[in-house]
């Protein structure tokens, strides 16, 4: 029986390893029955047979685990002498001298954290388990540990002095605290992890603080094994040269480094204690008593928000009461099986965090400098608001380890541009492995780009303009707004602004609609009132509507930031710029506060416009200039259409031809569908455009002489074919021939208005150009290219040069800069007011003292000419 008991064992250990690898042969003299030479004593016997193991094995035997480590199971143990001991027992942070000093639940730490559920070699312990095993993929895995091997207890005086900590804070009682209600898993570096993620031997220098300079070496908890793969019938003893204890997690290690102090307590500002039902009843049943149990978390967008004792990986953004915080780090420094989201089926066992923290000088150092501008504002770090200060902390949460190590220190990016923060492997003082996470203490602070980009003035000024702030940080327009390789002018609106906005979707109809953007704090959400608004009188009028769709929010706000930010630099000889979203605005008195002035389309159409109180200079350290208004710049009622019905008095049919509806633009190039507000130009898409005006005087000659129909001409042609035999429509082969020859003409008309529309908005006093060359809608068949205009244009004139090489002048006594915006409405709800904006182009209208052509009319011929040979070819055809 003994030696079947034997066997059974062996057996159950090869079952085990080997999946892994294979074991040196067995002596001829080996039998069956009996144990094979290389397999020695139990891990218990192993340990009593060194003689210098003496603590281990105490802890063994207080915590009744001299049966399991004697005779039955499958385990992997990380072992230190007593030598260890006695070196921890003379300084240590638990503040004890001797073994009889530990608690049983210190005892319970430092062995079951020590120990792997699983008998592993070395090389295989880098090996995440399942059918076919991944090798070198894995860098952490669970203990035997529990979550109640660490309970502690928080007094009053320790707790943070922020908000959420408050009600048990003034309660003046000790708490039951857990650090996290999930284990803290070993963390390992070993060779073949190491190898397989292109770690290096100075990144490992600089994990480990210069103690080790090669990757060939095993790490485990931030200890270096000194003698592996020690086989016993049960399972492998590897020796590690410091106290195997848990590793703390990243929120704990920067807890306990005095220089490191500083950074903690920003971090608490995000920190709660959260009541754990389940914490609760295993630790009163555990410890036969009746106390409440809390567990401590980070406000984050990953934590652990599952209920004891698992983790999920979502976002914890609602403190203890259920109310929604003011800001989320990016993840919960204090979860100790942390990992990032999104990974694929990926667990902790592949990657783990790390955070960059500025040691106290450095943060002190950067307050009185690069910070100033937050300490001159806020005084104090405890009066900078969470939304304000997040960003700062934000830069310093990393995701991946993995990616991150300091040969890769080129992956770290600033959240709030996502570009390179800098960092190099000289920043780093010193780095602490921790069960979730590596922290790096670095001499220096690297500040985000959020604090020197133009919505930096957005952001802290939450008192007047939190609304526009968090539509820009909602709506994602961050990484656009802190980029600091481009230079940005952006009009920004106040709150109050922001109650001024006419929705453009109600442009059409005879009661517009006003929307009151609004932040919520209870919900942390934006919204918006609407009411009916007459825009005549500026009034609003009387009628229920109700408020705003999240869906409406998100899109006249995406509308409004596109159409306020300008790619350039205000100068005060140019009046017109260019947004982000395609349309126009007029500015004039650069950079004057009080006089200075910003007008959309609908300001010029009223001869209104919007004054600039407070302009931000952010050129110095950042990336442009902000300009602050009270009321909004809003975009043009007007379209193609309605201009050029404005100006029908002047200018010749092909554009518009007044009174007669089915010979105009309307009925060619022209459409009305759902949700139009007016005839918008079906050439137009998601862009901006500048149409050319020709006067009648200057087109009537081409028509005298027959090179340019009109559409009157196209009706008695129609008509004339109507009563032709053969060209009627009577018949498909009739209605054929006769569209053949009503071609001819409705392309010539076509083809001219094409080529006087272009690409992109030009106007006389914007940006100047100088003989640049632009797309217009006129297609050439001979290569599938649009033909193209050349202009040249600046503060007083704008000059267009054909394709034949005439130029053309902007009248600029006349009409010129007319703005005009076309709107495609998605959506309209059931009251008539719920739309939303699908697409929008902008257009300026110039008037011309010449028209504009692609090729020589008079080598073409006469239309009729060429009506009379398509109707003669068509005839003989018969």
């Amino acid at each position: 029986m003994r030696k079947i008991k034997h066997y059974s064992l062996v057996v159950a250990l090869s079952l085990t390893l080997g999946g892994v690898g294979s074991f040196t042969s067995c002596s001829e003299k080996d039998e069956l029955m009996d144990e094979p030479s290389w397999l020695g004593n139990s891990i218990y016997d192993w340990l009593k047979d060194q003689g210098n193991y003496s603590y281990t094995m105490r802890l063994i035997d207080d915590l009744g685990q001299k049966q399991v480590l004697s005779q039955t199971g499958s385990k992997t143990l990380f072992v230190a002498n007593d030598d260890v001991y006695n070196q921890f027992f003379m300084q240590n942070d638990w503040k004890v001298s001797g073994y009889d000093q530990l608690t049983d639940a210190q005892k319970k730490l430092l062995f079951n954290s020590s120990m792997v559920n699983n008998a592993y070699l070395i090389e295989l312990l880098s090996s995440v388990s399942g059918p076919k095993p991944l090798k070198g993929q894995c860098m952490r895995r669970p203990t035997a540990a529990s979550v109640f091997d660490s309970v502690s207890t928080m007094k009053p005086s320790e707790m943070p002095q922020t908000i959420y900590w408050k009600e048990l804070r003034d309660a003046g009682q000790p708490i039951i605290l857990l650090r996290d209600n999930t284990t803290k898993p070993m963390i390992h570096f070993l060779p073949v992890f190491m190898q397989n993620n292109k770690i290096t031997d100075e990144d490992l220098a600089i994990l480990t603080n210069g103690v080790s300079t090669s990757s060939s070496d095993s790490w485990v908890n931030g200890k270096k094994l000194t003698d592996i793969d020690i086989t016993c019938k049960n399972g492998y003893i590897h020796k590690v040269d410091g106290l195997p204890t848990a590793a703390d997690n990243m929120a704990e290690i920067v807890h306990k480094h005095q220089n490191m102090s500083r950074f903690a307590s920003l971090m608490d500002r995000f920190s709660a204690p959260y009541y754990d039902d389940g914490a609760t009843k295993e630790y009163n049943a555990l410890n036969n008593t009746q106390e409440k149990v809390y567990t401590l978390k980070y406000f984050s967008q990953t934590s652990n928000t599952k209920e004891y004792p698992g983790s999920e990986g979502g976002a914890l953004d609602k403190d203890p009461s259920g109310q929604t915080v003011e800001a989320t780090l990016a993840f919960d420094p204090g979860w100790n099986q942390y990992m990032y989201t999104n990974t694929a089926g990926r667990d902790l066992h592949y990657d783990c965090g790390a955070l960059l923290v500025p040691s106290n000088d450095a943060l002190d150092y950067w307050w009185n400098h690069d910070g100033k501008a937050l300490q001159d504002m806020y005084v104090t770090w405890e009066n900078v608001p969470m939304n304000v200060l997040v960003k700062l902390l934000d830069i310093n949460f990393i995701r991946s380890f993995i990616e991150t190590v300091p040969s890769k220190f080129k992956n770290i990016l600033d959240n709030t541009n996502k570009v390179p923060i800098g960092i190099t492997r000289n920043h780093v003082d010193s780095c602490f492995m921790g069960c979730n996470g590596v922290v790096y203490l670095l001499n220096r602070v690297f500040t985000p780009s959020a604090y020197s980009s133009v919505s930096f003035p957005a952001l802290v000024n939450e008192n007047t303009m939190k609304v526009i702030s968090k539509a820009i940080e909602k709506l994602e327009f961050e990484p656009y707004l802190n980029s600091m390789d481009s230079y940005y002018s952006f009009i920004i609106p106040s709150n109050t602004a922001l109650l001024t906005y006419v929705d453009p979707c109600t442009y059409g109809s005879t009661t517009s609609v006003l929307y009151e953007f609004f932040w919520d704090e209870q919900k942390k959400a934006l919204g918006a009132h609407r009411f009916l608004y007459d825009l005549a009188t500026e009034t609003k009028v009387e009628g229920d509507l109700a408020d705003a769709s999240d869906e409406q929010v998100r899109n006249r706000l995406n509308d409004i930031l596109d159409n306020l930010i300008i790619v350039d630099s205000l100068k005060p000889e140019q009046k017109y710029y260019r947004t982000k979203g395609g349309s126009t605005l007029k500015i004039e008195n650069v950079d004057k506060e009080g006089t200075m002035t910003v007008s959309a389309g609908l300001q010029i159409e009223q001869g209104k416009s919007v004054t600039v109180n407070t302009i931000y200079d952010m050129t110095k350290t950042g990336n442009g200039k902000s300009y602050v208004v009270d009321n909004m710049p809003l975009g043009s009622r007007k379209s193609l259409y309605a201009m050029l019905k404005e100006q029908s008095d002047t200018l010749f049919y092909h554009f518009y031809a007044k009174g007669d509806s089915a010979n105009t633009l309307t009925k060619s190039m022209l459409g009305k569908s759902r949700g139009c507000l007016d005839y918008n130009c079906s050439l137009f898409d998601r862009y901006d455009y500048t149409a050319y005006m020709p006067t009648d005087a200057s087109i009537k000659p081409y028509v005298d002489a027959g090179l340019l129909p009109t559409w009157n001409d196209f009706y008695k042609v129609k008509a004339e074919l109507e009563a032709m035999e053969g060209f009627n429509a009577s018949t498909a082969k009739g209605r054929t021939k006769r569209f053949k020859v009503l071609d001819i003409i409705s392309s010539r008309i076509m083809n001219f208005v094409k080529y006087h529309i272009q690409d992109n908005s030009i106007y006389v006093g914007g940006k100047p150009v100088s003989g640049v060359k632009y797309e217009t809608s006129a297609l050439n068949p001979t290569n599938k290219r649009f033909f193209s205009v050349t202009v040249t244009a600046d503060a007083t004139q704008l000059t267009i040069e054909d394709q034949l090489g005439n130029k053309s002048h902007v009248i600029t006594s006349g009409s010129h800069n007319l703005m005009g915006r076309e709107y495609w409405i998605d959506n309209p709800g059931s009251d008539g007011y719920g739309e939303n904006i699908y697409n929008a182009s902008d257009v300026v209208l110039h008037t011309v003292d010449a028209p504009l052509f692609f090729e020589d009319l008079n080598k073409k011929g006469t239309w009729r000419a060429e009506v009379d040979a398509k109707i003669a070819e068509l005839k003989d055809q018969n």
